[in-house]
């Protein structure tokens, strides 16, 4: 824009040189035809160039002060901006032109080829940074227990449970496993044989008994009355020797040869075949739906969740951990993305036809953002934009101006001598 405008004030400069030329061969040879000629030519010329620098110069701004209908630029700039805007939204970025552009472009394989040479494993890893602080801080742990427990226990409904049990003991039967499946149910067993309400129970069972044997008819109940009455039956006592002896009796069950044994090592093969009958699988089935009915999930499931939230919330070893791993998926998306052309289609498709529906339903943004792009500029900015633009024509106009107003002057020259 620079060298075309000091090209204009150039040839602006010569054609004022050229009438001052012109001017002092008049005095100094009046009455010499081509020195009158010359003047005739040099003012047209000049006239011309200084009309057109008017004309431009009062776009923008005022030409030496000049107030009448000059700075048209500022002046109009609120229907300047809409109307260049109104261009930009409906001629050069309209939607039928965006959408021939967007159907030629192939957005995914330029995409691809873009990653070709760089590693994405760092955006990978960045990424899972922000969506373990985007979920940290919005995720509800309410939201989350309930959805989960519905979600688990739906699962679980619909898993026949009894083929997996019967595959199960057939594992364990065949890695030698039977033998620690015995142990850990004697052991659960003694475990609660020691305990202190199983020493409760036995009391109130005897209790029971006691009572029972009391009013089967006058004489049971004398005898009984007479028997407490001496000792003779001392019900905490006998409670404590049957506890000890049912620990005895479990802990005898934990020997090779038991007979309890051999018979569980039997029956574990038993149950694994009636475990595929239609009557046991039925019956397991119920059981396990039953026990999801009850069963509360809600406790264990709000301590998990805010156990994990508090380990995601800051810095350590699990969080890094979890990252890593979401990296790591996302990283091998990404490589089986790019090996999978069917899928590379029909997400191109996919990606088009959303970019379709957004600039059907949001291109009036385009105008709005060159509208207000444009409002932002002051008066003086607009119009040095509009001027670096169209700066190169409009000083061609002033040299034009220049070059028609000689050759306007000669033509008038010739016609005066014709005439």
């Amino acid at each position: 824009m620079r060298g075309f405008k000091g090209r204009a004030n150039q040839v602006l400069a010569a054609a004022a040189g050229l009438f001052a030329v012109a001017l002092a061969l008049k005095y100094a040879y009046p009455g010499n035809w081509y020195a009158a000629t010359l003047l005739t030519i040099a003012e047209a010329s000049l006239a011309g160039g200084v009309a057109d620098w008017f004309a431009v110069t009062a776009l923008f701004r005022r030409p030496l002060g000049f107030p009448y209908h000059t700075a048209l630029i500022p002046r109009n700039r609120n229907r300047l901006i809409e109307g260049l805007a109104s261009a930009v939204e409906q001629e050069f970025l309209s939607k039928e032109s965006i959408k021939a552009r967007l159907v030629e472009a192939n957005i995914l394989n330029k995409l691809i080829a873009q990653t070709e040479n760089i590693s994405i494993r760092p955006f990978a890893r960045q990424s899972a940074d922000k969506l373990l602080d985007e979920l940290v801080k919005t995720i509800k742990p309410e939201l989350v227990v309930k959805y989960t427990e519905r979600v688990i226990k739906l699962v679980l409904k619909r898993q026949l449970a009894a083929p997996h049990a019967a595959a199960a003991i057939r594992w364990s039967l065949a890695q030698g496993k039977g033998r620690d499946i015995y142990e850990a149910c004697i052991s659960e067993l003694a475990r609660l044989a020691r305990e202190e309400k199983t020493r409760d129970i036995i009391f109130l069972y005897l209790e029971q008994i006691k009572e029972k044997t009391a009013k089967k008819n006058w004489l049971s109940a004398l005898v009984t009355g007479f028997m407490e009455t001496i000792d003779g039956i001392n019900l905490p006592d006998a409670a404590d020797a049957l506890q000890q002896e049912l620990i005895k009796t479990v802990d005898e069950l934990m020997d090779d040869d038991h007979l309890v044994w051999h018979w569980f090592a039997e029956q574990l093969t038993v149950v694994a075949e009636r475990l595929e009958t239609p009557e046991w699988e039925q019956a397991v089935n119920d059981w396990k739906d039953g026990l999801l009915t009850r069963v509360n999930l809600n406790e264990p499931l709000t301590a998990l969740v805010h156990s994990a939230l508090t380990v995601l919330s800051q810095p350590s070893s699990h969080r890094q951990y979890v990252a890593d791993w979401l990296a790591d998926q996302g990283e091998s998306c990404w490589e089986w993305f790019k090996t999978s052309h069917d899928i590379q289609g029909q997400a191109e498709i996919y990606v088009k036809v959303l970019t379709a529906n957004i600039i059907d339903n949001e291109h009036h943004l385009v105008g709005r953002v060159a509208r207000r792009a444009l409002q932002k500029l002051s008066d003086e900015d607009l119009s040095h934009f509009i001027e670096e633009k169209t700066g190169e024509d409009l000083e061609w106009i002033r040299i034009n101006g220049v070059i028609v107003g000689g050759v306007a002057g000669l033509g008038l020259v010739a016609l005066k001598t014709l005439l």
